[in-house]
């Protein structure tokens, strides 16, 4: 007998959209219904394990009596662990989300059937639960992705996925690997013949890469810089995507130049204090460090290359001295730093 397997939630996802189609409005109340019920289950969930400190299978069980389904109870519960960190939770919008299940045909309760149709699972008190069907639309550059996926349910190979209520709206959005989205959608690939390291620092105003062999000898230098980004006014949307451009191009550069390790600095808060000036101030505050530093890692792997982070402390004390005698200023001596950190911890690097 087959192994019945949850998916994976370590595992790196990419998340892809279809817009919901009913047939009817009946159709619409039964999700909208379930919607509802699942809100409710995720706060009876986060204030079972956060004011009762009820373990999370315990919690599991609780859920399950109040929304009749087992599968939606532990998605539910796995949700409401995200949330632990709040004093409080008051969700507003109504949703759904089943996490991926093998021999379930990829999902138990929120299952594709083709590129076009999806199958809802609606619970009732009694047990009885019924299938609602709903026409989905994909974008264009995506359907290739879901057809493939659904090939990929006949191996038991689960997806997750959640359905949103937005401006109106019932939008179907998808979790699938990493690896999947990249094979369809990746222009730019890590040659199997790369051997090189790229060492990154990225700041508010600009995103500096060194290239380096393995001893640790710097083979190209690249900086991008976007001050206007940095500026009073200047929107948040459009610095986003300036720096996303600059990131990506960046790492398409290393590609084309034979790199395979991408190395960057190890997530760490920023500190809330307030900065020297109200300019660095601002600045620091306009800077998403923690989401660009996610969009870096999918780029990499989506490009098949290896993703590094290097705790990157001194780094930037330590580059004062040595970008003198590099010829290089101190945000890119600070990447080249990482870069010589990573190959340290190889033991393959000599110092010279």
């Amino acid at each position: 007998m087959a192994r019945r397997r949850r998916e994976n939630s370590d595992k790196e996802k990419v998340t892809i959209k279809g817009r919901l189609i009913a047939g009817d409005g009946f159709t619409l109340a039964k999700l909208l219904y379930a919607m509802r019920l699942f809100r409710d289950s995720i706060e009876m969930a986060y204030r079972l394990m956060k004011k009762e400190n009820l373990k999370f299978d315990e919690t599991t069980k609780r859920v399950t009596k109040f929304m009749s389904n087992a599968h939606y109870a532990y998605s539910a519960t796995k949700k409401a662990m995200a949330y632990l960190n709040q004093e409080r939770l008051d969700l507003k919008k109504p949703q759904l989300y089943s996490i991926g299940k093998g021999c379930e045909k990829g999902n138990r309760n929120i299952r594709l059937v083709s590129v076009d149709k999806v199958l809802i699972k609606i619970p009732h008190a009694d047990g009885r639960h019924e299938w609602i069907e709903m026409g989905v639309k994909f974008g264009s550059r995506n359907i290739p992705i879901v057809e493939e996926l659904i090939e990929l349910t006949e191996s038991d190979i689960p997806y997750s996925a959640s359905v949103v209520l937005r401006k109106k709206k019932y939008y179907l959005y998808l979790h699938i690997p990493l690896e999947l989205y990249a094979k369809h959608t990746a222009k730019v690939r890590v040659s199997t013949k790369a051997h090189l390291m790229a060492g990154f620092d990225i700041n508010p105003d600009r995103v500096c890469m060194v290239i380096m062999d393995f001893n640790g000898q710097i083979r190209d230098v690249k900086t991008k810089h976007f001050p206007e980004v940095t500026l009073a006014g200047f929107p948040k949307s459009k610095a986003k995507d300036l720096r996303l451009k600059t990131l990506s191009e960046l790492i398409d550069y290393a590609c084309y130049h034979n790199v395979k390790y991408f190395i960057f600095e190890r997530i760490r808060k920023i500190p809330k204090k307030k900065m020297k000036t109200r300019s660095t101030s601002r600045k620091v505050s306009k800077f998403a460090y923690a989401e660009l530093l996610r969009h870096a890692e999918i780029m990499v792997k989506k490009r098949n290359g290896i993703f590094i982070q290097i705790n990157p402390a001194y780094t930037s004390v330590d580059a004062i001295p040595l970008s003198k005698k590099l010829g290089l200023d101190i945000h890119t001596t600070s990447a080249y730093l990482l870069a010589i950190r990573y190959l340290k911890s190889t033991n393959t690097y000599q110092c010279r």
